[in-house]
Formats: structure tokens, C-alpha cells, sequence
């Protein structure tokens, strides 16, 4: 993307803010009138013309203003200043409020979409800690009768797996928790990654009565691993925004918007491409990942557990949104998610 000189660049940003404000296309007097850019009407004519010419703002039908293209709305979030603005403090408390004293990940997690989805007013998306990136608290091997065991592994981010183990003989119940014991001492505090092949490492060298309930362990783990991608979920919040502030012409676009986010799949590779290039991250109309999300724009964000990142979480809208202010509500919601988990997961 080519450099704008200070001039054009100061009409350009204006033009943003007020189209984001009012929703009309934005004229050369109504950008002398309102806004300070020390230029006569007719010289912001003329470099309304030359950003027009580059395609950093376009005529919408016969209306004399203009607005914001992609890549208009993608110079102005490039450029935005370190000095973006922060929620009140009393907003950010609010929020931190909120989150506290859920009763599980899944409690946690739908209070933040919420939360999100409200202090936006926008569609929020909240992702589960990833299993992979999650090192293990705890496994508790529960005894069901005879032959059956239930397999729960506990994660630092508070995500919860649960296996049922079948194995081929009845096992006592003290040789459970001799196998709880050792799984636990080899396993507890390594990635979820790690640990069945440590696992399988203790089975190697362990008694014949206890090695196929640990190699069956090992593979509940990895079975929980492996079933991640089709079993990850992402929280929604706020689906209704999409369709209550006439962001978009047509219902048909609100339609196709609204069925886009019911595809986890989708969300989830939207959060993922919009974070690849920075944290936090926004992908602008035509960079999302469907054309029919060309008249929308995401903004993501990561949250970690334990100093690692464990998952993320963002929101999604028109392009005219108020990007200064979404930036800082979807950081300071991931923040308050943070302390959110370190309080639930007693880390």
C-alpha cells in the first residue's frame, strides 16, 4: 500500500470517523465544517479525488459523498496511534466483575461472550483453550465397575476431558489408584502432547496387572488430542447485533452473515488468519475468508493461561465499526479473561 502525505492522510482518517459516526457518505464541505483540517473545501475536493483515484474511498451511487473502501478502512487501523483509547476504568472493572466467580470454563467462557457481545455490540466469539497448547493439572481415573474406568483429564486452562476406558479384564480398585499415582507423578504439569508418550514410557516398566490400564490411559489422552478440531467449540455472543442496527442493505446479507458464524469451522479459521500476521489482529472485508463476509470486518485478540497462550477470542461486524474502540474492548476483555481463569484455575 502506497504512503499518503499528511494531508491526504488526515482527510482520509476523517472521512473514516465520520462515515463510522453517522452511516452517510461523507462530503467535502461537510469534512470543512466538521472537522479541523486547516484546507479550503475545495482543496479537500481535490484530494478527495486523488483518494478516490487510489481507491481509498469510492462514490456509492449518485450520493455526492463518499466512504470508506477495504482498503480506506485497512490505512486507518495500519495507522492507528499507540494512544488508542482504553475503556474507562470503571468500564474495565465492570467487565473484570463480570467474569469473576464463574463456576466453570464453560460458565466463564459463555460470560464472556456476553460480556463481549454487549460492550461492542457486536457478534463476540470466544474460543476454548486449546487441548494441545494445555499442560495437565490432574488425571483422575474414576472407577465404574468390573472392567470400565472413566479417564478425566483436568488442564491448567481448566478445560475438562472425559474418556470411558474399557479394558479387557476387571481391575480392582486399589490397583486404580496405584495407576492414578504413577500416571499422575509421570504426567502432571507436562503439554497434553507430552504426557502419552511419558505415560506409555511408565507402562513400559510397569507390573502386567496395571500396564493395559496405563497404555489405555495413554490413549484416552491422545484420543482426546486428536478428537480437538472436530470437538473445539467457539461461544457466541450478541448474534442478534448482526441484525438490529442496520449495518447492513439487505436482509439477505444479515442472512448469509448470521449462517457464516453458525460454522464453527469458519470462526475458527477466521480467528486464526486474522492473529496470524499480530495480536491483536483485524482482518477488513474482502481478507475474510468468504465472499459473504465481504461487507464485514473481525477483530481478535489472544488470551493466554499460565503465561502460554490458550486460546482467543474477538468480534465480528460491519466494516463501519469504531475500531479504536473495538481494539480496546476485545484487550481489555481478554485481560479480564486472564485473571478470569487464574482465579477459577487456582493458578
Amino acid at each position: 500500500m502506497q504512503a499518503l502525505d499528511d494531508r491526504k492522510a488526515a482527510i482520509l482518517r476523517a472521512i473514516v470517523q465520520d462515515y463510522v459516526r453517522d452511516g452517510e457518505p461523507v462530503g467535502s464541505k461537510r469534512l470543512t465544517d466538521a472537522w479541523e483540517l486547516g484546507v479550503s473545501s475545495a482543496t479537500v475536493r481535490g484530494e478527495m479525488s486523488a483518494l478516490e483515484h487510489d481507491g481509498y474511498i469510492v462514490q456509492p451511487h449518485t450520493s455526492a459523498g463518499r466512504v470508506p473502501t477495504d482498503k480506506g478502512y485497512r490505512f486507518f487501523v495500519d495507522t492507528l496511534t499507540a494512544q488508542t483509547q482504553d475503556l474507562a476504568p470503571e468500564q474495565a472493572a465492570a467487565v473484570e466483575g463480570l467474569l469473576m466467580g464463574a463456576s466453570d470454563l464453560e460458565d466463564l467462557l459463555r460470560r464472556t461472550s456476553t460480556v463481549l457481545s454487549r460492550l461492542t455490540r457486536l457478534a463476540a466469539l470466544v474460543t476454548v483453550p486449546a487441548l494441545d497448547r494445555s499442560r495437565i493439572r490432574h488425571i483422575e481415573l474414576v472407577p465404574l465397575g468390573g472392567s470400565t474406568v472413566m479417564a478425566v483429564l483436568i488442564a491448567d486452562t481448566g478445560r475438562v476431558e472425559k474418556r470411558v476406558i474399557d479394558l479387557e479384564q476387571a481391575i480392582a480398585d486399589h490397583e486404580i489408584a496405584r495407576v492414578r499415582h504413577a500416571v499422575n507423578e509421570a504426567a502432571s504439569g507436562l503439554r497434553a502432547s507430552q504426557a502419552p508418550d511419558v505415560i506409555l514410557g511408565v507402562a513400559a516398566g510397569a507390573p502386567p496387572e496395571v500396564r493395559g490400564l496405563l497404555e489405555a490411559v495413554a490413549a484416552a489422552v491422545r484420543s482426546g488430542l486428536a478428537g480437538q478440531p472436530a470437538g473445539e467449540h467457539v461461544f457466541l455472543g450478541g448474534t442478534a447485533n448482526i441484525a438490529g442496527a442496520g449495518y447492513f442493505e439487505r436482509l439477505e446479507q444479515v442472512k448469509q452473515v448470521v449462517e457464516a458464524l453458525e460454522e464453527q469451522v469458519v470462526v475458527l479459521r477466521m480467528l486464526r488468519e486474522t492473529l496470524a500476521a499480530g495480536d491483536p489482529g483485524v482482518r477488513i472485508g474482502t481478507e475474510l475468508p468468504l465472499v459473504e463476509l465481504a461487507a464485514c470486518s473481525i477483530v481478535a485478540a489472544r488470551y493466554e493461561a499460565g503465561g502460554e497462550a490458550a486460546g482467543s477470542l474477538g468480534v465480528l461486524g460491519p466494516m463501519r465499526m469504531d475500531y479504536p474502540r473495538t481494539l480496546a474492548a476485545v484487550q481489555a476483555v481478554a485481560s479480564s479473561l486472564e485473571k478470569a481463569l487464574v482465579e477459577l484455575t487456582g493458578g
